[in-house]
């Protein structure tokens, strides 16, 4: 869509990342991805109450975690903005939830130094950063969706950024039906414990992965392994990964199909890399490989690669791309590989208006193709600390009232703060 109107490319690279209100209830207006079809806040059996973080602390009245813990449908909205340094992992185990990143001031929230845990349904996190760090000191998660079928399913993460992760920056585990990563950064995974992985679907199904930047990770960009089925990886932007790029892993005990639609990535090497190949193959694949592949390239030295056989280390021997792809795919507006790059450099992560120093460094890091991937987050000599602003988040009248779009003021209201924060097009007010 995008390949013949050059002239038309800064308002089009906008548009097709940026959501657009459309008709029926959804988690967000304009959401693409599986899962997405819930209803997120407003499923419950009872209107969402909206819940204030107006501090930084750990925990207590007025806190991310006392917020995320209210026994309720609840959507939360920021009167602060800033680090907050946790004590001890977040697990979300009560449904129903929107995490409204997009209301903090300044520069937005970023959260440290223990996992971020979501184990339960219909969640919709939007605008923030997840930092784990050097200082976690085990080998753990800086972010992960983990449950069962019957527990986590229909969760979305959409404009955040994930990075300094120790053992997977991001894992989605056990996880589904219906787990949407789109617009999003996933960065710098750490190497001090040996173990630089980006994004890991294991033994999920119905997974999205749209639209999201994944740099500075030594493998697992992302990984498809064991019993995971039904997994779409479209107009993802891949930096300087050391091992493997895209990888379709070793079999799970079931044995499932893999089922996978590849469309539109790209995938740039880097200094870091040692391996070419945009797709790698496990040799103990499973039995069964459905994978479509369309509009995928690659860019190592110079050279841009289109064919799937010039992008393919294929160990299993088995790999040929299947002509149809073998689930419908949830996403109607693909952006073209050869212009992807600009299009998620400008607006993919936590509030690309208004970067912080960790998203600005990685993005230019990407534009003049530099960068390392590290053990320690202070090897990148820049400061990390947010600033601390307040401002009151004013409710619209009648919050819970909907629009002609079937979406509530409410909704439509923190939709068009992520669009403004997200748009690195638009006018300052």
């Amino acid at each position: 869509m995008v390949k013949t109107y050059w002239k038309n490319i800064v308002v089009f690279l906008f548009l097709a990342v940026i959501p657009v209100a459309s008709s029926g209830q959804n988690i967000f207006p304009g959401a693409e991805g599986m899962g997405t079809q819930s209803p997120g806040a407003y499923g419950g059996s009872e209107l969402p109450q909206i819940v204030v973080v107006d501090n930084l602390h750990d925990s207590g009245s007025g806190s991310l975690r006392h917020a995320l813990n209210r026994p309720f449908p609840r959507i939360v909205v920021f009167e602060v903005s800033g680090d907050i340094f946790l004590e001890s992992p977040i697990v979300v185990r009560v449904p129903f939830l929107h995490v409204a990143g997009q209301t903090a001031p300044g520069k937005g929230i970023a959260v440290w130094g223990h996992p971020f845990v979501i184990g339960t349904h219909d969640v919709l996190i939007q605008d923030m950063r997840f930092r784990l760090g050097s200082g976690h000191q085990k080998q753990s998660d800086c972010a992960t969706v983990r449950g069962t079928s019957l527990r986590t399913f229909n969760v979305v993460f959409d404009h955040c950024s994930f990075a300094f992760g120790l053992d997977e920056t991001l894992t989605i585990l056990n996880a589904g039906p219906g787990i949407t990563i789109s617009n999003s950064i996933v960065g710098y995974s750490l190497d001090g414990l040996e173990h630089s992985c980006g994004l890991l679907v294991l033994n999920s199904f119905n997974v999205s992965l749209i639209r999201n930047v994944l740099a500075f990770n030594g493998d697992r960009n992302p990984t498809i392994r064991g019993d995971s089925r039904k997994v779409e990886v479209i107009n993802n932007l891949i930096y300087n990964s050391e091992s493997h790029a895209i990888y379709l892993g070793s079999r799970g005990p079931r044995n499932y199909p893999v089922d996978v639609i590849l469309k539109s990535n790209h995938y740039i090497t880097g200094p870091d890399n040692m391996n070419r190949f945009l797709l790698s193959v496990h040799e103990q694949v499973a039995d069964s490989l459905n994978v479509f592949w369309s509009d995928n390239t690659t860019l190592h030295k110079g050279r841009l690669q289109r064919s799937y056989d010039l992008q393919l280390f294929d160990k299993s021997n088995r790999f040929t791309p299947v002509s149809q792809t073998p689930f419908t795919s949830s996403v109607d507006l693909v952006i073209c590989s050869d212009v992807l790059e600009d299009s998620l450099l400008s607006s993919s992560g936590a509030r690309p208006r208004n970067r912080d120093a960790v998203d600005s460094l990685l993005v230019s890091n990407i534009r003049q193709r530099e960068g390392n991937i590290i053990k320690d987050e202070e090897e990148l000599g820049i400061p990390m600390t947010l600033p601390n602003e307040t401002k009151g988040f004013e409710i619209p009248d009648d919050p819970h009232l909907k629009d002609a779009n079937d979406f509530t003021r409410l909704q439509n209201h923190l939709q068009k703060m992520l669009e403004d924060k997200s748009n690195p097009f638009a006018r300052e007010k």
